[in-house]
């Protein structure tokens, strides 16, 4: 009987949004996150930039990538509307993330909040979910982390600028590196893996000849063969419809089901008239 009770008054099991993994991918990530917050930051004091400006740029930019090049520019000596253009131009890949995160974002005032959130690590984090409800999770959980902890660590890196030798310590190396381990389910697709090839042997090949940070940006290129494939495909299936269905040796097109109906329905009404 008490154990009958026991398993009477049991709460059923809540499941889960979101899998043990996911968190774990996010909390490496994010310390990943602070380490190149630290070298930006501390590139950003050498370069001559206040605190506050580090600061801006963190919180409104965020995207590591552009904010790095937009520095390199106006260290090199380079006039600010040509670092803010090259920054665009870097921060032009979000175009695809968004195309990525679109099938689940909610389509309320939330989409327009959590888009300043769409960068490399929130998509990537994204990919783990196995639902729309879960992918959502997993972006906003991966998006707050980067919207605090990039601003925080580039702040303790311009206060660490004159201590910390970004350049020998390699930090900017862990993204690629963590990104890859997060997508490396998706290429177990064909079709993911050859486009994936081909953007970085564009992007490895074009990188020596283009300014910094430029050189990943080709890699979008291969949407050009996807859009063209499906430009294609969608002429050929336009042109078979608008055939008629007439074969090429010019005969009738077989009778649908409707067809057949309608003929079994005649023989059967004269059969009726006979009788």
């Amino acid at each position: 009987m008490g154990s009958l009770f026991r398993t009477a008054e049991r709460k059923p099991r809540v499941e889960r949004v979101l899998p043990g993994s996911t968190y774990r991918a996010v909390a490496i990530v994010t310390i990943t996150i602070i380490a190149v917050a630290l070298s930006y930051g501390a590139i950003s004091a050498v370069s001559g930039f206040a605190w506050w400006q580090t600061l801006l740029l963190a919180m409104f930019a965020l995207g590591g990538a552009a904010e790095f090049t937009f520095v390199g520019v106006i260290a090199a000596g380079g006039a600010p509307i040509l670092a803010v253009l090259a920054g665009l131009l870097v921060n032009s890949r979000n175009f695809a993330f968004g195309v990525a995160v679109g099938p689940f974002f909610p389509q309320d005032w939330r989409a327009l909040i959590a888009s300043h959130w769409i960068n490399d690590e929130s998509t990537a984090i994204s990919r783990t979910g196995h639902n729309p409800r879960a992918k959502w999770h997993a972006f906003l959980l991966m998006g707050a982390a980067i919207a605090i902890m990039w601003p925080g660590g580039a702040m303790v890196g311009q206060w660490l600028g004159n201590v910390i030798n970004a350049d020998l310590l390699g930090l900017d190396a862990a993204f690629p590196i963590i990104l890859f381990c997060l997508i490396r389910g998706d290429l177990k697709n064909r079709v993911t893996l050859s486009l994936t090839v081909i953007g970085i042997l564009i992007a490895v090949g074009l990188t020596p000849l283009l300014p910094l940070g430029l050189g990943a940006v080709t890699s979008l290129s291969v949407f050009v063969f996807v859009a063209a494939g499906w430009a294609v495909r969608s002429f050929i299936r336009r042109r078979s419809a608008g055939s008629g269905g007439v074969d090429q040796f010019g005969d009738d097109p077989p009778r649908t089901d409707n067809s057949v109906a309608t003929d079994h329905s005649h023989y059967t009404t004269r059969g009726e008239g006979h009788r």
